[in-house]
């Protein structure tokens, strides 16, 4: 009987809670927890979009992405409460007003592909309809409370400014740009512009006259023949509006009372910021001019891989600060109406007008309590969406003072002006004194690793993709992706080292193996058809040897040259099981070859569940591969040519010290053997997901006019044993 009273007393609880939230004070409680908890779920996007870093975590952006998209169905909810019943005074108007502008500040939290930025267009529709609506409700709005009346005012004009921002944002990204055809057609003649610069210097960027702003002053040649277009680029080149990277670097090197590390920086964040411009020309399907040419690989070689005072990873450097600004332009367009200051003048206002309605508004004598609901709740919620609204305000107008975009512009006022960073009148940044570039983190410098002798027994369930009847894509067969970890300075050094001493002659590793004399050994395992293949198999060696060698570090040499190793051989293992658009062969081809060597690592080490067993398996089809014995019919499989070339290589290079440097010098070059491709769109998807270092290199190659790979050799036979 007491357990029946309980049900009974519980079941009466609830129909009573149920209705009480259908009365006007259960709708009032809704519409201050739907208040706050919108205010705080902007705010926090706001911020992360503020910090302007992308994610490779999947989790994290896809709360992102539910959580910018919920913002508007719960921003309507909240304005239908207000719309729809007793709540037309001010108060709730404020509040409506308030969540407008944050949700129009969330606008520029980051997009993480080129989908999500397609999606944003039809919420941005809705957000004008949202202001519209807004616009009525304070028409309509009662109460006589001056402060709240004002902070009203104020949030829904700025909304409208950060609005208009937005549409003249989405137009232009639909728009072409018609700077590219004008880099383009420049770049055709550039070598003719420089003439009188030879011979050109890229340490100096002598000779280099690659536009660094003032395109928008040119417009694209329009005559026939390539004297007239000559002429009319020169003259057009030579006006002052025009600055060139030459220019720049002359203007850096002039100023006084600066540390060449300060230089060094602004030399290189300018140099990528005209970088950008070209690379740009690759996703509107323009071939660059200066392909192949020896003054683009001795920009790369000798200019960006240097020793200067900043380090050999200023290339780099370089890559990244330019990759972000490609981010932008695919993705924000960084479109501002008003000035820096302008801003900052209006965040200041809008702060001190949202604390005197906090403080005076829901203390002074106009302020008029809600008698229904619990007591001064109102009160707090609106002190706490103020202050909310004014802190984000003061956020984003300290965070446009350090953009990339103000920073460039001030440089090409000072330049184009000539007159010295000290001196910014009219410019941008006059708070800034030091002539380096803003510091900030553009990437996660972070790369996925997938090793296959450990993943081939992965069996993913899927359910997620059976529940959403297949909406989300199933994970393959040994498909387990791991965390992403981070890319240490020893791995990017070894690639730049490797790009230098070929000076960009591109070879699959086959340069590695003639060098230390194991050509005869070795040379077949670099002549497979597909280079997925070559990549599957040599992974599988390096990872052989790296669980050979167990976790011993004799001594800081073996130690590098292993890193170098294994993370390159882990990574494009990864892109080949993740991301196979990024490879050389086409993606359908990679994803079978990779599922087959799945399955065939399945049969071959069947029963396998560590290390050692794994180890042993191989060295038994290692004998049989040798004593020509072997169960299978047709061509061996990528698991017995990796034994078989392991067992070779351990006979070729006994010494453990060597091997590894044998293997670090192979990887470095083969990655870059694999960067070049025209398949610009991946490298457009990937920089909103956090980026890819095969990005990087993609960037870096193109710079040097190395946009495709050389032919392999003719493959020789694998030797007989």
């Amino acid at each position: 009987m007491e357990v029946e009273v309980e049900v009974v007393v519980s079941k009466a609880a609830a129909r009573g809670f149920v209705e009480r939230l259908s009365t006007v004070e259960g709708r009032l409680l809704r519409l201050e927890v739907v208040v706050l908890l919108s205010a705080t779920v902007l705010a926090a996007l706001v911020l992360y979009g503020s910090t302007r870093r992308r994610s490779s975590d999947k989790l994290l952006r896809g709360i992102m992405w539910m959580a910018y998209s919920l913002s508007y169905v719960v921003v309507s909810y909240a304005v239908g409460i207000i719309q729809d019943g007793p709540f037309r005074g001010e108060t709730f108007v404020l509040w409506a007003a308030a969540l407008l502008l944050i949700q129009a500040s969330a606008y520029a939290a980051p997009v993480h592909s080129r989908r999500e930025f397609s999606q944003r267009k039809k919420l941005l529709l809705q957000h004008i309809l949202q202001t519209a609506l807004v616009l009525w409700l304070i028409v309509s709005a009662t109460g006589r409370n001056a402060s709240y009346r004002a902070d009203i005012w104020a949030f829904w004009c700025l909304n409208v400014l950060k609005t208009a921002a937005k549409i003249v944002e989405m137009i232009k990204a639909s728009l072409p740009d018609p700077s590219v055809k004008v880099i383009a057609e420049y770049m055709d003649v550039e070598e003719s512009l420089a003439a009188d610069q030879e011979p050109a210097d890229p340490r100096t960027m002598k000779g280099y006259k690659y536009i660094f702003d003032g395109e928008s002053t040119m417009v694209p040649v329009s005559h026939e023949g390539d004297r007239l277009a000559l002429d009319d680029m020169m003259r057009q080149s030579a006006t002052k509006s025009v600055v060139t990277i030459d220019q720049v670097y002359r203007w850096i090197d002039g100023e006084r009372g600066y540390s060449e590390v300060e230089k060094d920086r602004a030399r290189d964040f300018c140099l990528a910021f005209a970088l950008f411009k070209l690379l740009k020309r690759r996703f509107y399907g323009f071939i660059p001019a200066e392909a192949g040419s020896q003054k683009s690989r001795d920009l790369v070689c000798v200019g960006l891989i240097h020793g200067g005072v900043t380090g050999t990873d200023a290339a780099f450097r370089v890559v990244e600060a330019e990759l972000d600004f490609l981010y932008d332009e695919f993705y924000t367009k960084n479109v501002v109406l008003v000035g820096a200051r302008t801003y900052v003048c209006i965040a200041a206002a809008v702060a001190g007008l949202t604390l005197w309605t906090a403080f005076f508004g829901t203390l002074g004598p106009d302020y008029h309590r809600i008698l229904i609901g619990v007591r001064d709740l109102d009160r707090s919620v609106t002190v706490m969406i103020v202050l909310i609204t004014a802190a984000l305000e003061l956020c984003q107008a300290v965070a446009g003072f350090s953009s990339n975009w103000r920073y460039v512009k001030t440089v090409y006022r000072c330049v184009r002006d000539d007159r010295p960073w000290s001196n910014r009148r009219r410019g941008h940044l006059w708070w800034k004194e030091s002539i380096t570039p803003p510091e900030k983190r553009y990437w996660e410098d972070k790369v996925g690793e997938y090793v296959l002798l450990k993943r081939f027994n992965y069996r993913p369930w899927n359910l997620l993709s059976w529940l959403t009847l297949y909406l989300v894509e199933p994970r393959r067969q040994g498909q387990k992706r791991s965390r992403r970890k981070k890319l240490p300075p020893e791995v990017r050094r070894a690639v730049l080292v490797s790009f230098k001493a070929s000076y960009g002659y591109l070879t699959n590793g086959i340069s590695t193996i003639r060098r230390y004399g194991l050509s005869s050994q070795l040379e077949w395992a670099c002549s497979f058809t597909k280079l997925t293949d070559q990549i599957l198999v040599w992974h599988v060696v390096t990872t052989r040897c790296d669980w050979a060698g167990g976790r011993r570090r004799d001594n800081g040499n073996i130690d590098e040259n292993r890193l170098v190793a294994t993370k390159l051989s882990n990574y494009c293992s990864y892109l080949v099981a993740f991301v196979p658009e990024m490879l050389p062969d086409p993606s359908y081809t990679a994803e079978k070859i990779f599922d087959t060597a799945v399955q065939q690592a399945r049969d071959h080490l069947d029963g396998c569940r560590t290390e050692s067993c794994v180890l042993a398996r191989l060295e038994e089809i290692d004998a049989k591969e040798r004593r020509g014995v072997s169960e299978r019919a047709g061509s061996p499989t990528i698991i017995e040519k990796a034994a078989l070339l392991g067992g070779q290589l351990r006979e070729a290079v006994h010494d453990e010290n060597r091997r590894w440097q044998v293997l670090a010098e192979f990887w470095a070059e083969f990655i870059l053997f694999l960067a070049p491709s025209d398949n610009v769109d991946i490298h457009a998807e990937m920089l909103g997901a956090g980026g890819e270092f095969m990005t990087q290199l993609w960037a870096l190659l193109s710079h040097a006019g190395v946009l495709e790979r050389p032919p392999s050799a003719p493959p020789p036979s694998p030797p007989t044993v």
